[in-house]
């Protein structure tokens, strides 16, 4: 498609030469306009959808792929309906729950504090809490009469450690002839985990089933069965298999997927992906009209040659199709470069905001704000080759017009005066 005459003709004229410099500086610049917005947007495309999965992983690990919620808000014979959904494929675990709102006094100090009862053996195989204890152990959780298990930032907020005593107060008391009198029950630390998700590291309290049905007052009931599957992507397929199944066994209630628990916040996040995408496309799209100018002025130089070049036989298409080579290794130049800078940042982001963190003496990453301790990323391979093809077809697109006026230029009227 291209000949060789062509390819050297455009090799030729992008060549850095002191008379026209100032046209192959414009070119520099047009290739690091593409190559930052490249790199951009793929390295905010990896954070984003690093944060997404993270995110979700966190979510899923935390709280399982379905919850029941029996109507009443409680549920007895959980054991039977327990052992029941377990024979269900791909249920890999089943776990009865309690979940009340409680304040947290620490001494002087006190937070507000979601606390959830779960079965012992239960929190074991729960790899996120499990895998992630920090300090003290779960091995003897739940032996004694008054364990619990906070997370590491609410720990190294108000200096507890294993042993420390925490009091958890919850209006919802004994009620007497002068009112209702709030419940107090004080526990102590048995493990502190850390799950890297700020909200739980700081808010979430783990104590024995037995105790939370004690402390708020269950009886022998709870009130919510959490369902985990061998992989989240089968929820679609698990959904109406686990409905089914909790209807054969005579459960009234509610069964609700992390998708719908979580379903705002998730579409928060895609939305948010999107127009990013849309807007760093612009820096991208810039650069492109730098492009233009540079081909523009490129052309407007060189009408002397491309006169004499069509004298000499060269005809519009070889002239057209060298120029837009000359005006395409811009675009292809810059797009390689921000593919490799993208991908050197994304490899290497969380020491680059350190390390801007150190130079400016301020924390860029606040996990209280991103409610995740580490900048997550991933990357794509489909999303960074659409991001190489936007670039590629903009570069393309800018170069036809200037390609187009060069190969235009009447021979006649370019040399009159010469």
């Amino acid at each position: 498609m291209f000949r060789a005459f062509e390819w050297q003709l455009a090799l030729r004229y992008m060549h850095l030469r002191s008379q026209e410099g100032f046209v192959t500086l414009i070119a520099i610049f047009s290739a690091v306009g593409i190559m930052l917005g490249v790199a951009t947007l793929i390295v905010t495309l990896a954070v984003m959808n690093g944060f997404r999965e993270e995110l979700l992983g966190k979510v899923i690990g935390f709280n399982g792929h379905m919850l029941f919620q029996p109507y009443g808000g409680k549920m007895s014979d959980y054991d039977e309906a327990v052992a029941q959904l377990k024979t269900v494929d791909n249920v890999i675990q089943v776990s009865p729950i309690i979940e009340g709102q409680a304040l947290a006094t620490f001494g002087d100090y006190g937070s507000g504090a979601l606390v959830r009862g779960v079965r012992p053996e239960d929190i074991r195989k729960q790899p996120l809490i499990a895998g992630n204890i920090v300090d003290g152990t779960l091995d003897d959780f739940g032996a004694g009469d008054n364990d619990i298990i906070v997370g590491r930032r609410l720990a190294d907020k108000y200096g507890l450690q294993i042993g420390s005593l925490v009091t958890l107060i919850t209006p919802k008391g004994r009620v007497t002839p002068f009112g209702t009198v709030p419940r107090l029950s004080s526990y102590n630390i048995r493990a502190i985990f850390e799950v890297g998700e700020y909200n739980y590291d700081s808010g979430y309290f783990f104590m024995p089933l037995a105790q939370a049905q004690s402390y708020f007052q269950y009886d022998d009931q709870v009130a919510a069965l959490e369902i985990t599957l061998n992989d989240a992507e089968l929820i679609s397929q698990m959904y109406p298999v686990v409905q089914n199944k909790i209807v054969d066994i005579g459960l009234g209630g509610r069964l609700v997927d992390w998708r719908i628990l979580n379903q705002s916040f998730f579409q928060a996040l895609e939305i948010d992906r999107n127009v990013s995408f849309i807007i760093l496309t612009m820096i991208i799209l810039v650069a492109t009209f730098n492009v233009i100018s540079t081909m523009i002025m490129m052309v407007r130089s060189k009408t002397r040659d491309i006169a004499i070049l069509r004298t000499m036989g060269a005809g519009r298409a070889s002239i057209m199709r060298a120029f837009f080579i000359a005006g395409s290794s811009i675009g292809v130049t810059g797009t390689a470069l921000g593919l490799g800078l993208g991908i050197l940042i994304v490899n290497f982001v969380q020491e680059l905001v350190e390390f801007a963190g150190k130079i400016t003496g301020t924390n860029i990453w606040d996990a209280e704000i991103r409610f995740i301790s580490e900048v997550p990323t991933s990357m794509q391979l489909d999303e960074v080759i659409l991001v190489l093809v936007v670039s590629l077809a903009l570069s393309f697109i800018a170069t036809i017009f200037p390609a187009f006026r060069a190969a235009n230029i009447d021979p006649v009227k370019a040399l009159r005066y010469e």
